[in-house]
């Protein structure tokens, strides 16, 4: 026959189990937070580079810009713009920003907001596309684009 105080738990041990319980539960909460966060910042990502892909084979495809006078000329940055207003649109549809620098070699630069931090502007045309903005990510993609392919 067992003794009264040889069965079941005391309620020292179901509070300790109780608490180491709860303290992992938290930390499992915590972690689906991070997580989430980190599945929003790669769908950003994965969105620009697509973005900054199509925008670069566009500029390979229709190489009316290359004719142009002078790589600076007002004639070649409207023919850009004419070429690249279906990725300006979409990056505009999904709160991005796309500029672009040709000289010698094309960069295409998309930007986005990083989330809970306060706004920025996106990089404009020219020389300052893809580099650092403050509160924002971006994909760069550099290329030389000479002649028609």
């Amino acid at each position: 026959m067992q003794s009264r105080k040889d069965s079941g738990f005391s309620l020292i041990e179901v509070m300790v189990t109780s608490l180491i319980l709860a303290v992992g539960l938290l930390g499992i909460v915590a972690l689906q937070g991070i997580a989430k966060k980190s599945l929003a910042d790669t769908d950003k990502q994965i969105q620009a580079a697509f973005l900054a892909r199509t925008a670069l084979e566009e500029l390979r495809a229709d190489t009316r810009w290359l004719t142009a006078t002078s790589s600076s000329s007002p004639s070649q940055d409207s023919e850009i713009s004419d070429i690249l207003t279906n990725a300006a649109n979409s990056a505009a549809l999904s709160n991005m920003a796309i500029c672009r620098n040709v000289a010698g070699t094309v960069t295409i630069a998309v930007s986005w907001q990083i989330q809970n931090t306060a706004a920025a502007s996106g990089a404009v045309n020219g020389a300052a596309c893809g580099l650092a903005i403050d509160n924002r990510r971006q994909v760069v993609l550099t290329s030389l684009i000479s002649e028609a392919i």
